[in-house]
């Protein structure tokens, strides 16, 4: 006998929903278990579970909060192409139509029939019926899951569960794959970090740490320890009561050793590392860490550099207080006593001596600074090399003599005569070379000696200045400090100066792309020889500022070093014819003093205050000559100059001589000074025979032709 199912046997439709439900979401939930990316979730989630429940249409969106729209991500039925793009996507405002208002309550919407919902959007097709859940978290609304279907009333309560579970499962997917791929980029971030971070635990064991780590605390790598280091424990302990601590480590480099002359620990070379310790709710501690030994360097240098100040001021406070004490002291002796003619000549001599040094000690002063900040270029010309060591050797000729020692300078004879570099700085390395052979030189010779040196400077051969002693000489751990400002030999308080001489050189012969070498043995002497590039002179005349070659115009002196020009000068040169001369000065002091000089020797002076008279009375007098200062009220002394030559070409007259008279020593203000059309500059103070010197060229020059 065949049995039949008695209808009362088949099971109720709402149980079959609930039992194909139940395998659906089984079969959903092994689905999705391995899957973290939450693109390829909602595609998982569209083809093979809204499949698996008979439906023909489904969209699933998610909220794009920063628009507060809704994005179409997965589909399954005609919105779907391949499974992985959706046929023309669309968006939906947070609040319009079913999706969109969903989205905004957090409340699922079953609608039987659209054509009575005001508000309907249609996507590819009108459809009757609507079922749309939302895919939340918490409180936090991601998107919705929303599936049309064409018939009437074709989506149930048990429908709308299983709905609400698939979007709930999904929900709590996409949030783990948000956290998943946070913590990785977090991981990957601490990873990658080129600061070193790490955690611990409270017995110093490593859980994690980095590659930056590994290298600011190698232990750790080899034991899975940071170990007893000194400091650890106890800032472990801080940031246990507080919840955070500071922890500086230090790694000393082994493998670089100390030099033979021995440094102490903390000239080793090292890596300090600062570490941020945070204490975590688990118990673990985090470090952050950032190397700081460039920032203690830093800090290093500026204690040093106080400390320079510091040597600086005191320096300065002796060597400007002792000249000034002696001048202020033999004017109070000229004032109150009454001298004899022969001691009013020795006080003067003595006042002119701290004078000197007083102007030698700014000059070194300003040049250090400018070097320092770059702010001076070099300006080369042609001179006579023999000439300019000849004169060099005969100014220290009377000061060797005083202090017994023998002065030899020697040339070689295949030096070139004539050579293209800057005599000034040239002049300025020799002598603080010498000053300082002389000073720590008590008994026998200092020699100097000049020679085309065996190497070249690419294509130019180079010329070997050596200045040799046979002094105290030099400890070998002391060679490289010298060289800097404000630092001497230790170890004698009776040698006197500032320190500045062999930073001022150094700086020099770098500018000059040449070389400093030092080779000294203690007890026995000293020898510093300096090698620069050689360009000899060409045979092509030169253009001046004016276009006139060169030996038909004044040619411009660059400010010559003392040694070089008061050897052009004497009083027993013989003075030219009276010269009519205009001075510009806005200082009346400044024009006293030039008129006295200037009348002694013989010329006639008319006095302008501002670079508006001088042009006036220069149209008026047609001087032989004019001292132009530079800084003046109503015009200075460039537009002035600027303004004369401009009328002596529009009408043809005699180009009349200017010398600049200033206490300007920029070499960028010598250079607008020459620029504006300016034969020349004498520095204030200037040496009244380098004065009567360059006054007498110019007038042997431009009057007497």
């Amino acid at each position: 006998m065949s049995s039949k199912k008695h209808p009362k046997d088949t099971p109720p439709r709402h149980e079959v929903l609930r039992i194909e439900g139940l395998s659906l979401l089984k079969s959903f939930a092994g689905d999705i278990a391995d899957i973290d990316n939450i693109e390829s979730l909602l595609w998982t989630v569209a083809e093979k579970t809204i499949s698996k429940l008979g439906w023909v249409d489904c969209v699933i969106y998610l909220k794009d909060d920063q628009r507060n729209i809704l994005v179409q991500m997965a589909a399954f039925g005609p919105k779907s192409i391949d499974y992985k793009t959706i046929f023309e996507p669309i968006e939906i405002p947070i609040g319009k139509g079913v999706v969109g208002r969903v989205a905004s309550t957090g409340e699922s919407m079953r609608i039987g029939n659209t054509q009575e919902f005001n508000g309907y959007i249609e996507d590819d097709a009108p459809r009757l019926s609507e079922l749309a859940v939302p895919i939340k978290f918490g409180n936090d609304i991601m998107g919705v899951i929303d599936s049309e279907h064409p018939e009437p009333n074709f989506y149930q309560a048990e429908d709308q569960l299983i709905l609400e579970t698939i979007a709930g499962i999904t929900a709590t997917k996409i949030e783990s794959s948000k956290k998943t791929r946070s913590n990785e980029g977090l991981a990957l971030f601490y990873k990658r970090n080129p600061n070193p971070v790490l955690q611990v635990g409270f017995d110093r064991r490593v859980s994690f740490i980095n590659s930056t780590a590994k290298i600011a605390l190698p232990e750790a790598e080899i034991n899975g320890m940071v170990g007893n280091r000194p400091g650890l424990q106890k800032a472990l302990e801080q940031a246990t009561k507080k919840g955070h601590a500071m922890w500086r480590s230090t790694i000393i480099e082994k493998e670089k050793k100390p030099d033979p002359e021995g440094l102490n620990l903390n000239q080793v070379p090292q890596t300090v590392t600062e570490f941020h310790i945070v204490h975590l709710p688990s118990g673990q501690f985090n470090l952050y860490g950032h190397d700081i030994s460039h920032i203690l360097d830093l800090q290093k240098k500026a204690e040093s550099a106080n400390e320079a100040k510091s040597r600086f001021l005191s320096v300065m406070s002796h060597e400007i207080r002792t000249p000034l004490n002696a001048i202020l002291g033999l004017t109070d002796l000229l004032t109150h006593d009454e001298p004899t003619r022969q001691q009013q000549l020795q006080h003067l001599a003595y006042m002119e001596f701290s004078g000197k040094h007083l102007l030698s000690l700014v000059n070194d002063i300003l040049d250090l600074e400018k070097m320092a900040s770059g702010n001076v270029t070099g300006l080369p010309s042609h001179f006579n090399l023999i000439d300019l060591i000849q004169n060099i050797g005969e100014s220290f000729q009377n000061r060797a003599d005083r202090t017994g020692l023998d002065w030899n300078v020697h040339c070689d004879p295949k030096l070139p005569k004539v050579i293209y570099s800057d005599s000034k700085w040239l002049t300025q390395i020799l002598n603080n070379l010498i000053s300082n052979a002389i000073k720590y030189t008590q008994r026998g010779c200092i020699e100097l000696n000049v020679q085309p040196a065996e190497e070249q400077h690419g294509a130019s051969p180079m010329i070997q200045f050596s200045i040799t002693d046979t002094g105290r000489g030099i400890p070998s751990h002391e060679i490289e400090r010298i060289l800097g400002p404000f630092e001497q030999i230790q170890g004698d308080p009776n040698i006197e100066g500032t320190g500045l001489g062999l930073a001022i050189v150094t700086s020099l012969v770098d500018k000059m792309d040449g070389r400093l070498t030092i080779k000294s043995e203690l007890d026995k002497g000293s020898t510093f020889t300096v090698l620069l590039p050689l360009i000899e002179r060409s045979s092509q005349p030169q253009q001046t500022q004016d276009g006139a070659a060169d030996g038909t115009a004044f040619e411009p002196s660059i400010d010559p070093a003392p040694t070089t020009v008061s050897s052009k000068n004497s009083d027993e040169n013989v003075a030219p014819e009276t010269c009519t001369i205009l001075l510009a000065d806005d200082n009346e002091l400044n024009r006293f003093v030039a008129c006295k000089l200037l009348n002694r020797w013989g010329h006639e002076v008319h006095e302008a205050s501002n670079g508006e008279e001088a042009v006036a009375m220069w149209r008026m007098l047609g001087p032989c000559l004019i001292l132009m200062d530079i800084q003046m009220p109503v015009m200075d002394g460039v537009d002035a100059t600027v303004l004369i030559r401009e009328e002596e070409k529009k009408k043809g007259a005699k180009r009349s001589p200017i010398l600049a008279l200033t206490a300007d020593a920029e070499e960028s203000t010598l250079k607008r000074i020459l620029q504006s059309g300016m034969d020349d500059r004498v520095i204030k103070p200037f040496d009244p025979p380098t004065l009567k010197a360059m006054v007498m060229a110019i007038i042997q020059k431009f009057v007497q032709t």
